[in-house]
């Protein structure tokens, strides 16, 4: 005698609550049973949805796999299976008017652009596409791209881009609505510029061939750039418009000579209260006044330098790795932290004046 199937004669507001008790691949898994609860699937509100193929590839592992002659193809198998379950998990769903977030986390080609595409299409609000370059699918010659677009998305306030190829060269973001972007080794931008009245924070990790940046975007708050440890054929330009609000910003090997960035551009950044600079190019002196930074850092730098700082509500000063012939000390708070790590044993002096 065959038991009866009580669930899926449920109402379809009672199914909804059940799978809501459901982490993401249970409820997936739940929606295959029958056709009925294949239907109320369709609209059950998601307000996330989240594909990891390094999670997919622990929980679906087959015997099969490891008696393919080749990592290619064994690779091919891996990325066949992902691709699959992607596109028909999308399929299967119908309009999602709660989706507030949609992640993708992957290392190996397959319609990304699908996957974004029915983000859009259900106005999603946040967007994070990470490819992962792992040296097993190399072999396959290929590159996650997405389609550069993304950007000018009406409904995206905030865009975390990783690994992917952009398809261009040039990146202008104007009259745009994201609040937070992040964009991690998209190697092939060349020149990024930036002019946007909503963009909060800006996080850019790039490699060598980004030597143009420009940003005007009055209303951001914080700042990190990273140029990789990869050395450019040239120094980059960075330049920075009058961000009022910037109060953090952080810069590693940014091949620029710093003392000179500095006075062309420090007084520009007026509520700015964090500023960390890690392996740049120095000159013999640096002399930083700035009514408002209350925490400064100099990590892994190797040239000896003067360090001179008007600073008076500076609370915390760390220097790692760099050798300070004399850090000054003016009109500094008088609770100041000063913390000095020294690489090397070297001679030099702290005033405080």
């Amino acid at each position: 005698m065959v038991a009866a199937d009580r669930i899926s004669n449920l109402h379809e507001e009672i199914i909804h609550h059940i799978m809501s008790f459901l982490s993401f691949s249970e409820a997936i898994r739940m929606s295959v049973l029958s056709k009925r609860l294949n239907s109320v699937w369709r609209t059950f509100p998601l307000p996330v949805i989240e594909f990891d193929q390094e999670l997919f590839e622990e929980k679906s592992k087959r015997p099969l796999d490891e008696m393919l002659d080749s990592v290619s193809e064994r690779n091919i198998q891996k990325m066949s299976r992902f691709s699959d379950y992607t596109e028909d998990f999308l399929r299967r769903r119908g309009p999602d008017s709660f989706l507030r977030k949609f992640k993708l986390r992957t290392h190996c080609v397959f319609d990304v652009d699908r996957c974004v595409d029915y983000a859009l299409e259900n106005r999603v609000q946040e967007l994070d596409i990470r490819s992962d370059k792992e040296e097993n699918f190399s072999s396959l010659g290929r590159i996650v791209s997405i389609n550069p677009e993304v950007f000018a998305a009406k409904s995206i306030r905030v865009l975390k881009l990783s690994g992917l190829e952009l398809g261009i060269q040039k990146l202008i973001l104007t009259d745009s609505l994201i609040e937070e972007l992040s964009i991690n080794h998209c190697d092939s931008l060349e020149t990024v510029r930036v002019f946007s009245d909503k963009l909060l924070f800006f996080e850019l990790r790039c490699g060598p061939r980004l030597l143009d940046i420009e940003i005007d975007s009055p209303n951001l708050q914080s700042l990190t750039f990273d140029g990789g440890d990869e050395l450019t054929e040239e120094f980059r330009k960075i330049n920075l418009g009058d961000l009022e609000s910037l109060k953090s910003l952080s810069l590693r090997n940014a091949e620029i000579v710093i003392d000179l960035w500095i006075k062309e551009n420090l007084s520009k950044l007026i509520g700015l209260e964090n500023l960390s600079i890690e392996g740049c190019l120095y000159s013999s002196n640096v002399q930083i006044s700035h009514p408002r930074l209350k925490n400064i850092e100099f990590l892994n730098c190797t040239e000896a330098v003067d360090l001179e700082l008007v600073t008076p509500n500076l609370v915390s000063l760390c220097c790692s790795g760099i050798r300070p012939s004399s850090i000054r000390l003016t009109s500094t708070s008088t609770q100041c932290e000063v913390r000095i790590s020294l690489k090397k044993k070297t001679k030099g002096f702290l005033i405080l004046a």
